[in-house]
């Protein structure tokens, strides 16, 4: 086990199973709210699900639809348990905030971590993101 330290952006604590990414995140045309399925045919996690995933990725990329992406996967049962990134885009901190003010389901988020996150964690891993304290918990 090994603890990463990093800024809280939203509230909350969950866990699951990382799916871990080298590649920018969009919301909008990247992921089906209706199944949590990558359709972004270029992106390399094309046909994995995020759902109930503990989601590691760089940054975001793309449109300010994706926060409405983010409630439409929440809505659908669809969401991520949590996102780690390098750094989080304000879309993406507003889709996370958003989830918890509309369907009171947190999806906490943590960036700006004490190492990379992208290498410290590996698909597969369970994960603990506590946002409240920016902690981010790897285990095998």
């Amino acid at each position: 086990m090994k603890t990463l330290k990093g800024k809280g952006v939203t509230d909350g604590k969950s866990a699951g199973l990382a799916l871990v990414t080298t590649q920018m995140f969009g919301f909008f045309g990247g992921v089906d709210p209706s199944t949590g399925t990558v359709i972004d045919p270029r992106h390399e996690l094309y046909g994995q699900n995020i759902k109930g995933k503990v989601f590691v990725f760089p940054e975001g990329r793309g449109s300010t639809v994706g926060a409405a992406v983010i409630l439409e996967l929440v809505r659908c049962g669809n969401a991520p348990a949590a996102i780690v990134n390098r750094k989080t885009e304000g879309i993406l901190a507003a889709g996370g905030i958003l989830a918890d003010k509309f369907y009171n389901v947190p999806i906490p988020i943590v960036d700006d971590l004490n190492c990379d996150p992208i290498t410290e964690i590996k698909t597969g891993d369970w994960v603990v993101v506590d946002a409240s304290s920016g902690s981010v918990i790897v285990g095998k």
